[in-house]
């Protein structure tokens, strides 16, 4: 979703954006601190927080994990799948509280989904459910190897 003329980013908008990407406090008034570090009342930012996710500008707020740190396990898992059946077969997958996420892509791996389990039986019995659904054609488990810290900040 693209901003109109009228509704352009204000400097405000853009520290806001800025400082949100950064890093939101784990306190009971997470918004009151980062208003206070922006020289903004948490009224006010609230206020333009919700204009930036009404307007498609922030897609989300949340929380990111590190599984292993949590003592949980993690792999990413491509499937091969008919074009017609990707999006019933997303839906079955998004059933499991495991599946993080899964999403489209251009490839002849064409659905791909993250999985987060208290341990690796977990994860192997959600793959060999997957490899018995009919519809999806062959299933590739790809875990980590090596974990790299990837920390993607977009200047506004």
């Amino acid at each position: 979703m693209s901003m109109s003329r009228s509704q352009k980013l204000t400097p405000l908008d853009k520290r806001i954006l800025n400082r949100i990407q950064q890093e939101i406090p784990f306190i009971c008034r997470p918004w009151d601190k980062i208003a206070k570090s922006l020289k903004v009342s948490e009224p006010l930012l609230l206020k333009r927080i919700a204009f930036l996710k009404k307007q498609g500008v922030i897609r989300r707020i949340s929380a990111t994990f590190n599984p292993r740190k949590l003592g949980y396990f993690s792999t990413l898992v491509a499937i091969k799948v008919a074009p017609v059946d990707i999006e019933e077969v997303a839906r079955k997958l998004n059933v499991y509280p495991e599946v993080t996420h899964n999403y489209k892509r251009n490839s002849e791996y064409n659905l791909w989904l993250a999985l987060v389990a208290k341990n690796r039986l977990r994860i192997k019995r959600i793959i060999a459910k997957l490899k018995k659904d009919k519809r999806i054609k062959q299933v590739l488990e790809l875990p980590a190897v090596k974990l790299f810290k990837v920390d993607v900040n977009f200047k506004v």
